[in-house]
C-alpha cells in the first residue's frame, strides 16, 4: 500500500514537472514561429548591394557628392530638405567619368560636352541614353544606395 502511494506521488511530481516543462517552451515555440513568419523589415533588397553615402548633413541642398563604388562610381543629389536621389558617374556615351557643375547642377562629360541635368536626363551632346538611377533613402542622418 505505501508502495503504491509512493507511485503516485512520483507519477503526480513528474506529470507537474513535464507540464511546468510545456509551459515554458510553448510560448518560446510561438515567439520563434512568429518571428520566422514575419516579412523582413527595410533591409536590401535581394540581389541588391547597399552603399553608405556619407551624411545628409553634410551635403547641401543642389550639391552631389561622389561616391567610389567598384566599376561604376555614383553621384549622390540632394534634391530638398530630406529627399536624396543618386545616378551613375559614368556617360552613357563613351564610358567617361562624370564632373558635377555646381554652377548650374549639371552632370558634365569631360570626354564629348555631353550634359546631363540633376536627375540624369540628357540635355545636350552626343549621349542619346540618360544616366541609370539608383534607388536611394536617408536613415537617420546617413544616405544609403541601393545597387
Amino acid at each position: 500500500m505505501a508502495d503504491e502511494t509512493a507511485d503516485q506521488e512520483r507519477r503526480g511530481f513528474l506529470k507537474w514537472l513535464t507540464a511546468g516543462f510545456l509551459a515554458l517552451w510553448a510560448p518560446a515555440a510561438g515567439i520563434m514561429t512568429a518571428s520566422f513568419l514575419k516579412p523582413p523589415e527595410h533591409g536590401p533588397r535581394v540581389g541588391e548591394r547597399m552603399i553608405r553615402a556619407g551624411t545628409l548633413s553634410s551635403l547641401a541642398i543642389g550639391e552631389s557628392r561622389f561616391v567610389r563604388h567598384g566599376l561604376e562610381p555614383i553621384f549622390v543629389v540632394r534634391l530638398a530638405d530630406q529627399q536624396v536621389m543618386a545616378v551613375s558617374a559614368v556617360c552613357t556615351h563613351m564610358q567617361c567619368i562624370l564632373h558635377w557643375n555646381r554652377d548650374n547642377s549639371t552632370f558634365l562629360c569631360p570626354c564629348h560636352d555631353g550634359v546631363f541635368d540633376k536627375t540624369g536626363n540628357v540635355l545636350s551632346g552626343p549621349p542619346k541614353k540618360p544616366l541609370r538611377q539608383y534607388s536611394a533613402e536617408i536613415r537617420s542622418d546617413e544616405i544609403v544606395v541601393f545597387t
